[in-house]
């Protein structure tokens, strides 16, 4: 009898094949963006320059720099909420980064 899926009752088999093969390269490309984006390094500076981060695309920490002028004993809240905007804005660009590369897909609900 052979495959029940072959031609799908002999209609559009050999769209079933061009859409497979389409969903594959789209896969590819999808893998290779998010490897792209993976490989890039995004930096936020706060609070004029105050504190900056630097982050992987892969949401990891790689460095963190702060101004001595801001490290002060009496007020260790105001540089943890720096330190805490300087990786919100730094994780923002990877994100606002990944969504622009990944936007030229056009898959409802993917994304």
């Amino acid at each position: 009898m052979g495959n029940k899926f072959n031609g799908f009752g002999g209609m559009g088999g050999g769209n079933f094949n061009n859409i497979l093969k389409q969903a594959q390269k789209m896969q590819e490309e999808i893998m290779e963006k998010q490897q792209q984006v993976a490989t890039q390094e995004f930096e936020a500076s706060v609070g004029g320059g105050a504190v900056s981060v630097v982050v992987t695309g892969e949401k990891q920490i790689k460095e963190i720099k702060i101004q001595k002028d801001v490290v002060d004993p009496d007020d260790v809240e105001m540089l943890q909420d720096l330190i805490m905007s300087a990786v919100n804005e730094a994780i923002r660009k990877v994100d606002d980064t990944m969504n622009a590369q990944m936007g030229q897909f056009n898959i409802p609900g993917l994304f």
